[in-house]
């Protein structure tokens, strides 16, 4: 019996981050109808959870570490 699975293959420009990451969003979302509220808190969430992360970082004077550069 034939198998099939939806796959999302996704290729990002790093240096438009933004745009990138919505446009994933986007293209998930429709695998899961009657979600995308419970979706994007969960990214919303994830998204407060680093900001915070990052503040304590920054106030607390520990590096914050960045992406290796080419």
């Amino acid at each position: 019996m034939a198998q099939v699975q939806p796959i999302v293959r996704c290729e990002l420009d790093p240096t438009k981050p933004v745009p990138e990451i919505c446009a994933v969003i986007s293209a998930l979302v429709p695998y899961h109808y009657g979600q995308e509220e419970s979706i994007l808190q969960g990214v919303k969430d994830a998204v407060e959870q680093r900001l915070k992360h990052l503040k304590g970082a920054e106030s607390s004077g520990e590096p914050v570490h960045e992406p290796a550069r080419k």
